[in-house]
Order: structure tokens, then sequence, then C-alpha cells
């Protein structure tokens, strides 16, 4: 190897990294010049005498040494080697990266002030950039940071006739576009003057390697999130004098489930709630798999398409489909032990909540409500538009008034809004709507999605019910029955009740979280007592576990005592419909706990279809003490019930492994 400037060895281990160069659209003198240059460069490193690199390019000894200087330029951008773009004609190159941004910048008096006063450049970046050590101003505007700018001139003793007191607007014009250069040349300092959101996107996408897989397989990868839905609806009201009217209601919830793979929605809920908690979340999961019925429409002009727009009735191939990974965010109710252990452990599902305030990572389901919003709750009359300055949101609250808008309308829209999204072209989907990527997947590429048994079936019913141990409590000096307690209320039944033996036992619940007027009881070793009814009140009419907490708190802040014969839900009702006229909030919740003892129909109860076989938590709410002991009694032989009779007590029938 002859004796030259570089060392070839180094020079060759360098090219590799030098990104190639598109000529396509170059005219032919441009482009003719580059390849010469290019291909003298690459015969000087590949160790060509000078005599044929210049036969060949016809380019002398004394320029390639000069071209491939340029090429192992460090470009300031980058902080690469330039490579070939340092022989690309007629373009710029530094031959020197200065140290300091002030000496990079464009010659001038201002940039003759910086290199006479090096505090004063400082002193722009401290305070336009909220150092705290310089100021306590977190985001100053560029017009104050000037005059600040001017009183640190005099402070540091420039006079009047000089710069930048002798022009005409004190070089404001200048002192901008040195603000917006020093912004590009320190972008992590300039991203902290903007809002959260904008920070948090700037940090945490479009750098690194992205290691988010791309799923093609159907229910390999599905997101869930919730939104709260841009439009109004009302609710019944009974004002001072008597009549019934219509006011509007807290916007509502939606809780959707999507399939990454096909963009196809799998299920979703619908919550009135002030925000949406676990039990919607999992009830959102369990009508993404359960097939159910379609619904009646009742608003004019609402039909689904002809394949009824869900996967289970397109694909019958999808029918109990389970999806192997769940995407969600770091919301509290997602986070939910209850919600971690049944997806993980029952379902057998994986979680991934990505990182913390990063929606990015779950785009698709993101995109997929803002569809819907513009294409379909935004178009309505009741619609709250997208912000408080959309036009749209004008008169929102009278026209759901005039035009009677109702929670069931809202929960048809919705019905119809996805069966019509899974049946749209999607432009990531090469212009296929989701249910025909599905099919194709499945049906023709074989992409069989895991499909529940009959156990797995069951666990999938109850995925909304949890269970929780309680101790059996009773007292014989104070002539108290067995019972036990939960969510602040004593609950029993007549074996229960005439057992007090078992006081002290454990006994395990399971609750049904949209109805907790009765619950289901186990003893330790599996076996059934049955159902318990709630003393009181709570008894005797249905209610979700939520209202029972806010009727307990309502009873404790007017400090009154919680017993049989008390009434905290009349007095919930009464209270939530006293405050309806003037708080949106009491007139949504009454309206719910109206729904709960079922004196009005929910959309949702006519959604969901449960076979009887495999549901429990529909038998609590319809199965009475009376009927639970008869049933319980009709179960044993005649040779059962005469030795239950001849043991003396229930509590040596149940010891003995009678009961």
């Amino acid at each position: 190897m002859r004796n030259k400037k570089y060392n070839l060895l180094e020079l060759r281990q360098d090219r590799e990294e030098w990104a190639s160069i598109k000529t396509d659209l170059w005219v032919p003198e441009q482009r003719e010049q580059f390849l010469k240059r290019k291909e003298a460069v690459d015969m000087y490193i590949d160790d060509f005498n000078a005599k044929d690199i210049y036969a060949t390019t016809g380019i002398n000894h004394d320029k390639i040494a000069k071209y491939v200087a340029r090429c192992l330029q460090i470009d300031p951008n980058t902080g690469k080697q330039q490579g070939y773009v340092g022989l690309i004609p007629y373009r710029k190159v530094n031959k020197k990266i200065q140290t300091k941004s002030c000496t990079s910048a464009s010659k001038g008096a201002f940039v003759n002030l910086l290199l006479s006063y090096p505090s004063l450049d400082v002193f722009i970046k401290d305070n336009y950039f909220g150092k705290k050590n310089s100021s306590l101003e977190k985001r100053i505007l560029p017009s104050n940071l000037h005059k600040k700018f001017l009183e640190e001139c005099r402070r540091l003793k420039i006079q009047d006739y000089e710069y930048p007191f002798n022009t005409t607007d004190n070089a404001k014009r200048t002192f901008y576009k040195y603000l917006r250069k020093i912004e590009k040349e320190n972008m992590n300092d300039a991203i902290n003057r903007e809002n959260k959101n904008v920070k948090q996107k700037f940090f945490s996408t479009g750098i690194g390697e992205n290691l988010r897989p791309v799923p093609l397989t159907p229910f390999s990868v599905v997101q869930l999130d919730g939104h709260k839905i841009d439009m109004l609806y009302t609710v019944e009201v009974i004002n001072k004098h008597g009549e019934i009217i219509r006011m509007p209601a807290m916007r509502m919830w939606l809780i959707a489930v999507i399939d990454v793979a096909t963009r196809v929605i799998l299920g979703y809920s619908l919550t009135s709630n002030e925000n949406y908690n676990q039990t919607d979340i999992l009830r959102a999961i369990r009508n993404s798999v359960i097939p159910r019925n379609p619904i009646e429409f009742t608003l004019s002009g609402l039909k689904y398409p002809d394949n009824l727009g869900y996967h289970y009735w397109a694909i019958p191939e999808t029918s109990w489909a389970i999806p192997n990974a769940i995407m969600l965010d770091n919301a509290k109710s997602h986070l939910a032990n209850n919600v971690i252990n049944k997806l993980c452990s029952q379902m057998y599902c994986a979680l991934n909540f990505g990182s913390v305030a990063t929606p990015e990572t779950r785009g698709i389901v993101e995109r997929m409500f803002k569809t819907l919003e513009e294409n379909g709750y935004h178009r309505t009359v009741s619609t709250t538009g997208s912000n408080i300055n959309d036009i749209r949101r004008i008169n929102a609250e009278k026209d759901a008034v005039k035009f009677q808008i109702t929670y069931n309308d809202i929960a048809q829209l919705t019905e119809y809004f996805i069966a019509m999204y899974n049946n749209s072209p999607h432009s990531a989907l090469d212009n296929q709507t989701p249910l025909e990527c599905m099919r194709r997947r499945i049906v023709e590429a074989g992409m069989q999605p895991c499909i529940a048994g009959n156990k797995m079936k069951r666990v999938i019913y109850e995925l909304t019910n949890f269970t929780e141990i309680k101790t059996i409590r009773g007292s014989f000096k104070y002539g108290r029955r067995p019972y036990i307690t939960y969510a602040g209320v004593e609950y029993r039944n007549d074996i229960l009740a005439q057992s007090m033996g078992l006081i002290g036992k454990k006994l395990i619940i399971e609750v049904n979280p949209d109805n907790i007027k009765t619950i289901k009881g186990y003893f330790e070793d599996g076996t059934e007592l049955g159902i318990l009814t709630a003393v009181g009140e709570w008894g005797r009419k249905n209610h979700s576990l939520k209202t029972r907490e806010e009727a307990l708190k309502l009873s404790n802040y007017n400090k009154q005592k919680n017993n049989p014969f008390y009434a905290p839900l009349t007095e919930l009702e009464n209270e939530l419909n006293e405050r309806a006229l003037n708080e949106r909030r009491a007139r949504t919740k009454a309206a719910r706990l109206r729904v709960e003892q079922d004196k009005e129909i929910t959309p949702q109860e006519n959604i969901v279809n449960i076979p009887t076989e495999y549901s429990t938590s529909n038998i609590y709410t319809t199965v009475s003490d009376e009927e639970a002991i008869q049933r319980k009694r009709e179960s044993y032989t005649p040779e059962e019930l005469a030795a239950i009779m001849n043991a003396g007590s229930l509590e040596e029938a149940y010891n003995q492994g009678l009961l």
C-alpha cells in the first residue's frame, strides 16, 4: 500500500457508514460532476494511483485530498461524517465548525456585540429558557425579553450612540432572529417553553428504534381506553309545580376495545358515572367476547349494515374469540388489582400499560375515538364540539332539551356508529374495511384466534363479579342471629340465621357490583350456602355498589344512624331529586338510581344477552330468600330431610355435612 495522506484502512471503515445520495432529479451536468467526484474518492480509498484516477475521472490528485477532507467533515446537525454529501456540487460546506453558537451566526453588528460582551449571550439564553439562576419568569415573551436585553446593555455601560441603541428598532428584528436560532440549537431547552402535552410528545416519540410490534393476527393485540362522548342527553326532573320536565345530564363515557391488526371495534360499554371504573372496563372486555343479540333501533334512519357490523355476526369463526394481549394506559381503574387479576390469572391475557402520559403508544384507539366523534357525535344536534371554542357547541343544552335527547338515544347512536365504523374502508388496511380485513386473515389466511371453552365462557360471563372473604358475626349474649357485613350493610338468609354454630367461621361471598341487593355465599370448602339478602331497604330495592357508597356517604354526612329501619336509599333519592333542578350531577345520579331500581329500562340491559346456563349474576336479583330456601328443600331426598330433622339443630346438621 502506497504512502498516502490518510489511513486507507480507517477510510474504508468510515465509508461503510456514509449514506448514498439520490441523484435522479438532478440536472445532467450536476449529476455527472458528482459521480466523477465520488468515483475519484472511492478509487483513492481503494488504493488506486493518481494516474489511474486522473485517467478515469479527470480529477487531479491535489483536488482528491480536498474531497476526502469534505467527506470526513463532521455534520453539526447529526454529529456524524458528511460522507458523500460533501461531494455535492454547489453546496456550501463549513470549513470549520465553531464551538460557540454566537460565532456561527451571520456576521454583523449583533454578532460583534455578543463577541464583545459574552455575558450578554448567556443572559439572553438563561432568560429565554427560564433558567432559575437568571430569571423566575417561566415563559418570558420575546418582547419582554428584548426590554430586559436593553436594560442589561445599559447595565454593561453600552452608550446610546452604540449598537443596539443606534438603530431604529433597537435591534428588535435581529434579536428575534437570534432567539429563533438558539431555539433550533438548544431544542431540549426550547421545548420546556411549551405545554406538558407538547413536551411529552417531543421526548417520547421520533427518536430511537420503535420496539412496538406491528401485529398481523387478529386478536393478538387489542387496545382499550375510555372517552367522554361530546354529546349531551337529558333526564326527567320534577319541578316545584310537580311537572315532569327534561334537563341536561352529565356527558357519558364510552369504553371501547379495538383490535390492532384489523381495526375492528370488538366491543364497548357505556356509563353515566362521573368517571368510568374497573367494572366498566371489565364489562367492555366481556362485551367484546360474548356474542349478543342485535338491538332494535327506535330512532328513524338507523339500521345495521348487511353483515350487522360486528365480528361475531359477520365472521362466525370469531365467536367467543379471546385477545392475547391488551394495551391500556395508567388510569387508576386500569391498574386496579381486580382488573389485573381477572385479565391475567383468569383470562390469561398479557397486559401492556405503556409509558406514563404517552397516548401515542395507543394511537389506534385514540384515532378511533376521533373518527367516531367527527363522523358521528359531532354531527348531532346536542354535540358539545371538540373544545370550548367550537361553534358546534352553541345552544347544545337547549337543543338537547328541545329535541328530548335521552340516554337510550346515545346508546343506539353508539351501536350504529361502531357498526358503520367496522364497515368503512380504512387507509391503513389498503382501503379494506376492518371486517373484510379480519375475514381475509382468519378465513383465507388461517390466522385462527383463541376460542373460549365452556369453563372460560363462565369466567367471562362473571368477569365483572368479584369475591371477598367475610367472617360470620352474631351473639348469644345480645340475641343477634348470624350475619355477615358487606359495604356497611348486614346480609343473611334463613339457613344462616338459624345456624348459630357458624358464628366466627369464614364465608366466601361473590358480588355483582351492578346489583348488591343480594350476594351469593360459599363456605370455605367451596360448598354453596345460597343467596344472602341485605337487611331493610337495601334488600328491597335494586342498587349498585356505587349507589350504596353514595347513600352511606350522604348518611354519614348527615350524621344519621344506619340501621335496618332507616332508609338511606330513599333519602338519597329524595336528596338527588331535590337538587336535580339546580345540579346536573345530581339529576344524572337520580336518573341512574331510577334505572337501577327498574323504574326504567336501560339500553345496556337490552344490548347484552346472557344465556341463563352460564349466568349467575342475573339470578341474584330475581330469586328471593323464600324461593331459594324452597329450591334448597326440593333438592333434598326424603331420607336427607329426615336426617336433618333428627340432627336436633341446623348447627349439628351443618357439622355432620348434611347442609
